[in-house]
């Protein structure tokens, strides 16, 4: 994940599974991913391909995580299903129904 900026055409921030002490094959979004900037100045990952969206602190350092475990059929291939994901949108607690079960643990 880059961030470039445009001007200078210079990085200006990267990340890489490597920056979480993971291997380097744990994070790979050739498509169906994106990353947004938060207000709080942590990277929203949509990993699309593997159903994660995580959360990463400037430093690289994963600060939230989930890995969807819904799935369906996979483009139409019999016998083979996938949990990929389109995009990671980030609501407040707010917006969930009262009375929604959610849970939270630290990650790593």
């Amino acid at each position: 994940m880059l961030e470039i900026n445009p001007e200078t055409k210079l990085i200006v921030w990267e990340y890489r599974a490597e920056n979480s002490g993971a291997p380097g094959w744990s994070f790979h979004g050739p498509f169906i991913s994106s990353a947004r900037r938060l207000p709080n100045g942590n990277t929203l990952i949509d990993e699309g391909i593997n159903g994660r969206f995580f959360q990463v602190m400037p430093a690289a350092k994963i600060v939230w995580e989930y890995i969807s475990p819904y799935s369906g059929p996979y483009a139409g291939e019999v016998n083979t299903v996938s949990n990929w994901v389109y995009r990671a949108q980030p609501v407040p607690y707010s917006w969930v129904p009262p009375g929604t079960a959610h849970s939270e643990q630290p990650v790593r």
